[in-house]
């Protein structure tokens, strides 16, 4: 319920691997979905690792505890820019998340903890929830399913079969 420090997502220049330097900063407004009354934590979790052709270089997944899963286009990486965004559906099996108030006692809420994340090569997103939600498979689609690079796909399966000729 924002009682920690907020966990955001930086973007760092590693040309001179020695020297890394931040370029910007992503993270989600709390005010666009209340996030901070909802339970459970709030803030940048974890993004993909995995960078199949269509996203490389062009779209990263994080997961943002109760804000979900955030799809965010990083062609300028000095302007990171969400694209589009999905919060799953709290189910019957959701764990309660409590936290410590200052009289000492306990306030308790069930909420989405969208926990880790990833892409295949096909561009499915996988994302689990700490909180016992379950596991969502996604596509990216409309405006910025137009983002990711499809044409890479198409070229990276022709470069596969030709080596396979080999």
């Amino acid at each position: 319920e924002c009682l920690e420090p907020r966990q955001m997502a930086w973007m760092v220049d590693i040309t001179v691997e020695k020297y890394p330097v931040a370029v910007s900063t992503y993270g989600v407004p709390e005010k666009s979905g209340d996030f901070c009354s909802r339970g459970g934590r709030f803030g940048t979790h974890s993004s993909n690792e995995n960078q199949p052709p269509m996203y490389n270089k062009r779209i990263v997944f994080f997961a943002h505890f109760n804000a979900g899963i955030r799809a965010v286009d990083i062609r300028d990486p000095y302007h990171m820019k969400e694209i589009a965004h999905y919060i799953p559906a709290l189910t019957k099996n959701a764990d309660e998340r409590c936290i410590k108030l200052e009289d000492g006692k306990e306030r308790c809420k069930t909420a989405i903890q969208t926990n880790n994340l990833d892409v295949d090569d096909r561009g499915y997103v996988y994302a689990v929830d700490r909180a016992n939600n379950g596991v969502v498979i996604l596509e990216l689609s409309g405006a910025a399913r137009k983002v990711a690079n499809w044409n890479a796909v198409s070229e990276a399966e022709a470069t596969t079969r030709t080596a396979e000729k080999r």
